[in-house]
């Protein structure tokens, strides 16, 4: 058996990481654990060092260091929810859970206060297995990435190698029994053994044996297609926004979430089209209202625009109310609308989208591209046939039917890149636009516009404005300088080395608005806040603007043609409404011309190669770790999974995989029965005495009536036997025989030690004696 020393470093060192794990994954949740678990482990250390130096504490004197180590963690949890309360109010879910993560400390001060005893028995060492195991499943459900799976992996080999040691320990008799229980006997024979590192590798292997067997089965287990309960505070995710609202006030560090968002196909001519951009942005909602932080989409419409479509309906049985540019008008019975593509350019292509129904909203190619006087390019496929979407009458189309209790929803685009990344051109038709285009140019942050006039008089000073590029009357740049101004605006957002794009969001002034704070404090953001303030830097110059939540980038998805859009591509970009260059400017809103125009103040961020590059290696480990952590545990969706399994079936049909998977399985067999004949040949050397010769002590006592019962060891069964001759005069010299063959037999079967011939020798004799002591109580 291992010595003394290698069983107190593994004990210690299975609390030691069980504490760390746990510290790492509440950092974020509660700062101070990790001050609290670092304290502990110093105090693991200190105690190791003088467990086998000085006289620990008796356990009274124990006991009160942990009564004083627990007072002090209820004086810290008391501060801490009486400050939580302050600032959240009264308890609500995420509160209730914080409770729970602050368990943790609790466990890991209880510790040090426990292994600080003097006499320790086997329910102690039990007692800090189970504390460190929940320890260690508490990090793993508030983790957040990939270095706390790395910690519970090195924690659970020190916890196999410890538990085995203990088990061998009480088993030999080193570790006392809990007090009222049955002593354990000593095995002297296997506490002999003093090779140093004994029980590790076999922990080790029992470690990777379990999760090749675990990795396997959690693949094939089937994924609940329900949202994952979050630990404490929810992940913040890079997602498309399932209210349809925004809110800059949130803060922490975005999580990428790569689960499929929807799946496009595209053709050209009915051949497969492999020519959508990466960067491809894909347009979900618009939201218009700004307040305190936070978007949606608000009560006033956008202006309505001309754009005659003309083609012929048929009728339906369905009785519905519909919304038309100037009217609302009541159909009995209502007209569905018979679709045919429209021929919109000669390189247009179809693209056909499958959307979950869990996923709100539609989504299209952005630009959004139709034609006046055909039919709508959008329509969704339904068993009835392709049903078109209708003009919604401020250049987009929208989907009223009802499909059925479909899993997902199918709608086709005709589609093609537009020369400019704009709307095709508009002209207001509302009799008074005035109040819906009020609404876009609404700015209720005064500071905004203090920084945007600042930008225009920039322009006028290097001469991309002229001097008098302001109305007279609003003081406001005029409506034929509006692109230059905007196109100006998103550079400087986009370019500006002032601003910087981080997934790492926070507030540092509260009491500013978030779009005044990005401005003037934090200059740092991501999509969402440089978006913001592009709209309201537009706004606060009397330019229309909305806020546009969809996607950009996409993915091939296997077959040619085929596109899949992830929940980490989700983006958000700005609209405005900007009058077209080299028209005649009319005193009169609705007499111009427009169009709707995108804008995308995001930085782009450094490439996949740079990032490398600018980290070091450790960084890039972690950071790749974090990545497929998330990736295959924090969010292995079912599709995920199919995704997987496909992946991993497409690769083991692979001629070279095969062929390697028979060579390895042959190389197996080989090592088995090579092994097996080894085994064979080193057990003919071995003397009968190691596995047969302790019958010789059985037979010899069961002729005198003693017979083991049933359940009991070897050990146990001599030590009574023992007992029994000590009792009476005329075999109390012989008590010791069955002890010393007890001991012998577990030296050579569980030790691996055989006898040498001169102690067989002296084994036989002693049991002699103690036949012969036996002989004259049988006679009687």
């Amino acid at each position: 058996m291992p010595t003394d020393f290698v069983f107190r470093l593994s004990t210690y060192l299975t609390l030691a990481l069980s504490c760390a794990c746990l510290g790492y994954a509440e950092r974020k949740h509660l700062p101070e654990v990790p001050f609290i678990a670092a304290a502990v482990v110093v105090a693991l250390v200190v105690l190791f060092r003088l467990e086998t130096r000085i006289r620990l504490l008796a356990i009274p004197d124990a006991n009160r260091v942990g009564l004083l180590l627990g007072l002090a963690y209820l004086v810290w949890a008391v501060a801490r929810v009486i400050g939580r309360v302050r600032e959240t109010g009264p308890p609500d879910l995420e509160w209730q859970l914080l409770l729970i993560a602050m368990v943790g400390p609790l466990l890991m001060v209880a510790m040090p206060a426990k292994l600080a005893r003097r006499e320790k028995h086997v329910g102690d060492y039990w007692w800090l297995h189970s504390a460190a195991l929940a320890a260690a499943g508490l990090s793993g459900a508030i983790a957040d990435d990939g270095v706390v799976f790395v910690l519970i992996g090195l924690y659970a080999a020190c916890a196999v190698w410890s538990l085995a040691l203990l088990h061998l320990r009480v088993a030999g008799g080193a570790v006392p029994a809990i007090p009222g229980r049955p002593a354990s006997a000593r095995v002297e024979g296997v506490a002999a053994d003093t090779r140093y590192r004994r029980g590790l590798a076999p922990a080790v292997g029992l470690v990777a044996l379990a999760a090749a067997l675990a990795v396997p089965l959690y693949v094939l287990t089937p994924r609940s297609p329900a949202a994952k309960f979050e630990f404490g505070k929810p992940r913040v995710q890079i997602g498309y926004a399932a209210d349809q609202m925004l809110d800059l006030n949130h803060t922490g560090e975005l999580k990428a979430d790569d689960r499929v968002a929807f799946r496009v196909k595209a053709e050209q001519d009915g051949k497969p089209y492999t020519g959508l951009s990466p960067d491809q942005r894909w347009r979900g909602r618009a939201l218009r209202r700004y307040a305190q932080g936070g978007w949606d989409r608000g009560e006033a419409p956008l202006p309505t625009v001309e754009a005659a479509v003309a083609w012929q309906p048929q009728w339906t049985g369905q009785v519905v109310h519909f919304l038309m540019p100037l009217l609302v008008v009541e159909a009995l019975p209502r007209k569905t609308l018979a679709w045919e593509p429209p021929l919109l350019a000669p390189d247009q292509v179809a693209l056909t989208f499958t959307v979950p129904r869990e996923l709100p909203g539609e989504f299209l190619a952005d630009p959004l591209v139709w034609a006046p006087g055909a039919a709508p390019p959008i329509a969704t496929l339904t068993a009835e046939g392709p049903l078109a979407w209708r003009w919604y009458g401020d250049g987009t189309f929208y989907w009223d039917f009802q499909t059925g209790p479909a899993d997902e929803t199918d709608y086709t685009q005709v589609w093609h890149a537009p020369a400019e990344d704009a709307s095709p051109p508009l002209r207001l038709i509302d009799r008074t636009p005035g109040p819906r285009v009020a609404a876009l140019v609404l700015n209720p942050v005064e500071r905004v516009k203090e920084y945007a006039d600042q930008l225009v008089q920039q322009l006028i000073g290097s001469g991309r404005l002229p001097p008098d590029c302001r109305d007279r009357i609003t003081l406001l740049p005029q409506r034929q300088y509006h692109q230059v101004i905007a196109e100006a605006f998103t550079t400087h957002l986009a370019t500006s080395p002032r601003f910087q794009y981080t997934l790492n969001l926070r507030r540092e002034r509260k009491d500013l608005d978030p779009v005044e704070e990005f401005l003037f404090v934090t200059k740092a953001g991501h999509c969402e806040r440089f978006a913001s303030a592009l709209v309201l830097l537009l706004r606060s110059q009397g330019i229309p603007a909305v806020m546009v939540l969809g996607f950009k980038g996409c993915e091939p998805d296997g077959e040619p043609g085929s596109y899949v859009v992830r929940q980490s591509h989700a983006h958000a970009w700005v609209e405005a409404l900007i009058q077209s260059p080299g028209a005649p400017n009319k005193p009169e809103f609705r007499d111009n011309i427009y169009r709707w125009r995108s804008y995308d103040p995001t930085p782009s961020g450094p490439t996949a190669e740079e990032a490398a590059r600018s980290q070091g290696r450790v960084q890039q480990f972690r950071d790749r770790l974090t990545e497929l952590y998330a990736e295959y545990f924090v969010n292995f969706t079912p599709e995920k999974r199919r995704e997987l399994l496909r992946a991993a079936g497409n690769w083991l049909v692979r001629p070279g995989v095969l062929i390697a998977i028979g060579a390895s399985l042959v190389a197996v067999a080989v090592a088995v029965v090579w092994r097996r004949r080894g085994g064979a040949a080193a057990g003919a050397e071995v003397p009968p005495v190691a596995v047969g010769w302790f019958a010789k002590l059985l037979t010899v006592l069961a002729a005198h009536g003693h017979r083991p019962e049933l359940g009991q060891t070897a050990r146990e069964f001599a030590a009574g036997v023992a007992d029994r001759l000590r009792s009476r005069e005329e075999t109390a010299a012989v008590a010791r025989v069955p002890i010393e063959w007890a001991d012998a037999y577990y030296e050579a079967r569980f030790g691996g030690v055989v006898p040498p011939p001169e102690r067989l020798a002296s084994l036989d004799h002693c049991l002699s004696e103690l036949e012969a002591a036996l002989g004259p109580l049988r006679d009687r």
